[in-house]
């Protein structure tokens, strides 16, 4: 027996389930546990451990703890019916959590003016626990322990239920009159009836099942009305258990019934089947011959993992694997299944080992083979006469194929890790020895494949695999994180063309572009390879002086500095030649918390990136939030759009005392010279004004006699065309070209069907970049770029060309851009700026720079 404490995982006050507004959780119907009416607007996790399903509507999800203890979190009351509207889950089935992480967001307003209630339930669903402790009559803060979880096992929680003694069956046909499927409510009731029953039953729909028994279970169904449910019971009696159930389900199961007449056509039953069937060997696409030797083929897909690389290929695509139906009965086969999994756990717990900064992959994995639907399904095939093989195939098959045709692609992807599972267990039932991967490949393989599986990336040795390309999978799948891990470019949805590459052949994969060029000429294998390790040696190079400062060839001076996120970045950027900090982005001490965080808390980590820094100048950006960065302790009015509304400076003075309190952190940094404050989305000489009058007050209250610099930062165009004025209140000007742009080409950069046309160097944007340098002239102010520009080395000519003197960039690009702008020469880059103002577009400035400079 275990006990494990469950966190708050929303603030409010805390009460009872007794006095929930909905019978079913208010009589324990669901399960035991507790209720918050919320004041925040994300739920968040309460413990370590995997979800199991997130509701369709989004209003609900259910997570499994280490215990076995099945814990489902609905938001609300009656807010299935809000069909997902005011909901985002940021989390998927099979997916490990941590306690605190977020897993659904909502928005208060909506769903409080639409649904019943927002009170909100935590509940134990599953049967051997018991719930007390339960901190309510309060109000509580999320991440308080909020109630103590008594019984079972991770071991024990997944067993099956055992075989009845009756060899009785009986089964019943019903269309689904609920509007709004098997949501918590009818679930509930349907495993309220059937709790007491000592057989089975089970609800079978569209090819899924589910344990009767869990309302978990029933939920992930994914129900909706006009659905036609089947009904099986085993055991005593089972016959008139299978009707009555039936007969519940037409009654609604305390939901109003819905004429189904009315409602949408759902997917007709399929005949049932005496015994469950093999899957249906689908007829092969017709994809053609093999490429033939010197037959150049360019392949498109979608970008994963960035990068170049040149190799031979090697074949890895699945053939389908035959497995003999019929087993030797269930006393054989039960224990061969229960044996198999329990190899594969321990090569998990192996790979685990091997990559231990991923090894919550591998836990996901480890919970997939505890899913007691899984191992139902595949027992109950087992218990019908076949053998584990077939039964284990069927059942992972089954799941992957549901999980493959969910409408998110990230849940989608999922299905990659069951048949990942599938595959895993097949061998072990085979008796061979677990897959060794890709971790027999030759030096420099390109590997193709239908997918890529985590196991097969699990035990690579460095420099084996340069590259891969898989004909289906996505960008966020498992493996692709894994491979982004090794460095590997990767290219992903080439589709079933792929499979004409034959095994050994020349490829070049381009991570950048989303291609892999096929038997490309010798003389573009023998260019790729130099280029790809002429930059691999050029980068060591660049490293080796990366600390030298940055002057141009005619002795120009101009400082490079790094952009940085949080703490841990600051020892890297200056390892890579950073001179300085450009911007720091405070959002990191402000996201993913319940409250704003404290001045001493603040001043701790900007004196911990200042000491790392270690003297070299440290530009902190005021909390740039709103818009795309909303903060739930935080209430900001809702905006038909935010990138116009309250974001940057507008929220600093809408709320001075968190404005004030980041000024002070800042200003005790030590040494009083290390730091310079600039302040985001200026677009008028009065907001610097109000914000400075903030800093000398707080600087008196201090005691500090020290000035500190204080900048505004050029994103609003307005911003750019009275940089002189602004000029002549703040010290320096620093240009965020990735806001500049959005707003100069009137492109939102969050939009995915215009962000791909968001081009920094576009002639409009540098046009304003001149302006704002020619107006912080006037007042002998500096004036750097901190935006994305500043890392593209095709922007580097131009922005020095037009008199910026100080680049901000990611650390990772520091060394070659300082190496870059040691070769430049300032007439140069002034005469192709100048030209590049002249142009049409920013493919012709691309050019322009690429012709000059072709080396880039």
């Amino acid at each position: 027996m275990t006990a494990i404490t469950l966190a708050a995982p929303l603030a409010g006050w805390a009460m009872p389930l007794a006095e929930v507004p909905d019978p079913a959780f208010a009589q324990g119907l669901v399960g035991t546990g507790m209720a918050i009416d919320p004041t925040v607007n994300e739920l968040r996790s309460p413990c370590d451990g995997v979800v199991l399903s997130v509701h369709r509507a989004r209003h609900a999800c259910t997570l499994r703890a280490a215990s076995g203890a099945e814990v489902l979190l609905h938001l609300g009351v009656d807010t299935v019916g809000l069909n997902g509207e005011g909901f985002t889950a940021h989390v998927g089935d099979g997916q490990a959590v941590k306690a605190g992480d977020l897993l659904i967001s909502f928005d208060m307003d909506l769903v409080g003016s639409r649904a019943q209630s927002l009170v909100s339930m935590m509940v134990v669903v599953n049967d051997g626990f018991t719930v007390d402790g339960q901190s309510v009559d309060r109000e509580i803060a999320v991440g308080e322990p909020a109630m103590t979880v008594h019984g079972g096992s991770g071991a024990d929680a997944a067993l099956p239920f055992a075989t009845p003694d009756s060899d009785e069956t009986g089964e019943r046909s019903v269309v689904l009159p609920i509007a709004n499927g098997l949501h918590a409510r009818p679930a509930a009731a349907l495993v309220a009836a059937t709790k007491a029953y000592p057989g089975t039953v089970t609800i079978h729909c569209r090819d899924r099942s589910a344990n009767a028994k869990s309302v978990v279970a029933l939920m992930g169904l994914g129900t909706v009305l006009g659905d036609r449910l089947t009904v099986r019971a085993a055991g005593p009696g089972a016959q008139d258990m299978a009707v009555s159930i039936a007969v519940l389900i037409e009654g609604g199961l305390g939901d109003p019934v819905v004429d189904t007449a009315a409602a949408p056509a759902a997917t007709a039953a399929a005949p049932v089947a005496a015994t469950p069937a093999a899957p249906a060997a689908q007829p092969a696409e017709e994809i053609g011959p093999p490429f033939a030797p010197g037959e150049e083929v360019l392949l498109k897909g979608t970008i994963a993992v960035p990068g170049q690389a040149v190799g031979s290929v090697v074949r890895r695509f699945r053939s389908a694997v035959r497995v003999a139906e019929e087993g030797a009965g269930p006393a054989v086969e039960e224990p061969r299944l229960h044996r198999a999994l329990d190899s594969v756990i321990a090569e998990l717990g192996r790979s685990a080992e091997r990559m231990p900064e991923h090894a919550a992959i591998f836990q996901a994995h480890r919970e997939l083979l505890d899913d007691p639907e899984l191992l139902d399904g595949a027992l109950a095939d087992i218990r019908a006469g076949k053998s584990a093989e077939w039964a284990w195939q069927r059942t992972a098959r089954l799941q992957a194929d549901a999980l493959a045709a969910l409408a998110d692609p990230r849940m989608a992807e999922r299905a990659a890790d069951l048949r990942d599972l599938e595959q895993q267990v097949l061998t072990a039932l085979s008796g061979k020895a677990p897959s060794v991967g890709l971790a027999e490949l030759p030096a420099g393989s390109i590997v193709l494949a239908d997918e890529i599986l985590p196991s097969d990336l699990a035990g690579v040795p460095a420099g084996r695999l340069a590259g891969i390309g898989m004909a289906h999978g996505g960008p966020t799948s498992h493996a692709v994180i894994l491979a982004a891990a090794l460095g590997v470019p990767t290219v992903v949805a080439l589709g079933r063309q792929a499979e004409r590459v034959p095994d050994g052949a020349p490829v070049v994969i381009d991570g950048n572009r989303g291609e892999l060029l096929v038997f490309p000429p010798e003389d573009m294998l023998a260019t790729t390879r130099t280029a790809v390790a002429a930059r691999a040696a050029r980068r060591e190079e660049n490293r080796r002086s990366a600390g030298e400062e940055c002057r141009m060839a005619d002795g120009t001076r101009i400082e490079v500095f790094a952009n940085l996120g949080r703490v841990s970045d600051a020892p890297g950027a200056v390892v890579e030649g950073a001179e300085g900090c450009g911007l720091l982005r405070t959002e990191f001490l402000f996201l993913e918390r319940q409250s704003a965080p404290t001045e001493d808390e603040q001043h701790q980590q900007y004196q911990q990136i200042a000491d790392a820094l270690e003297g070299r100048p440290l530009v902190i950006r005021t909390l740039d939030v709103g818009g795309d960065k909303p903060l739930p302790y935080l209430p900001l009015p809702k905006e038909e759009n935010p990138v116009l509304g309250l974001r940057g400076v507008r929220v600093g003075l809408r709320e001075p005392e968190l404005l004030r309190a980041q000024i002070r952190a800042i200003l005790r940094v030590k040494p009083a010279g290390a730091c310079r404050i600039m302040v985001p989305m200026i677009a008028s000489p009065s907001e610097l004004l109000a914000v400075r009058a903030m800093v000398d007050e707080e600087r008196t209250k201090l005691g500090r006699a020290e000035p500190i610099e204080l900048g505004a930062m050029i994103e609003v165009p307005s911003a750019a065309l009275i940089a002189d004025r602004i000029g002549a209140v703040a010290d320096f000007l620093s240009i965020g070209t990735n806001d500049l742009t959005q707003y100069v080409l009137a492109m939102d950069r969050g939009n995915p069907h215009v962000a791909a046309q968001l081009d920094a160097l576009h002639p409009g944007v540098l046009r304003l970049i001149r302006l704002a340098v020619m107006g912080a002239k006037t007042h002998d102010r500096t004036v750097a770029v901190c935006g994305g520009s500043a890392s593209d080395p095709m922007a580097a000519p131009l922005l020095i060309g037009l008199g910026v003197t100080e680049l901000s960039a990611t650390p990772a690009v520091i060394a070659d851009l300082k190496a870059f702008i040691r070769t430049l020469r300032m007439e140069d880059c002034r005469r192709v700026a100048e030209a590049a103002l002249a142009t049409d577009s920013a493919d012709e400035v691309r050019r322009l720079v690429a012709e000059a400079w072709p080396a880039i």
